[in-house]
């Protein structure tokens, strides 16, 4: 389901853009995404703009592993500027063999979660990863 967020800085780098947003319960993140209809060279403007808001839903993509967690819910994004995430979250439930949906900390809307390799199929609980927070733009 798609949330509304506000952008509070955006870079540019040919299609790929990284931003920092902020959602309507304040909750920030870096984030990266493709614009697809725009291509910018590094450090020039584009067409989203600081203060516009965007709608998009947030998954974590290139999650190359995870570890069962007795952990309590977190995220980190400890690289300045960085969409990098490292997130203890709860799986709701897997929908194929390389996505899941689970609970990120303090966020109310499931996130997807995509595995560069394959994944159980009986995978539950609270799991450790790391990856890179995207947002897909609707």
């Amino acid at each position: 389901m798609p949330t509304s967020f506000t952008v509070l800085n955006i870079r540019a780098d040919g299609y790929e853009r990284t931003a920092h947003i902020i959602s309507d319960s304040a909750k920030e993140f870096f984030v990266s995404f493709i614009a697809h209809e725009e291509y910018s060279e590094t450090g020039r403007s584009t067409k989203i703009k600081i203060g516009d808001q965007i709608k998009g839903t947030l998954k974590i993509e290139f999650v190359m592993d995870f570890r069962v967690s007795n952990e309590n819910l977190s995220y980190r994004q400890n690289i300045p500027n960085s969409p990098h995430i490292e997130a203890v979250v709860d799986v709701i439930n897997v929908i194929d063999n390389f996505r899941i949906s689970a609970y990120l900390r303090d966020y109310d809307i499931p996130v997807i979660i995509e595995f560069d390799r394959q994944i159980p199929e009986q995978l539950h609980g609270r799991i450790a990863l790391c990856g890179e927070l995207r947002i897909d733009i609707v």
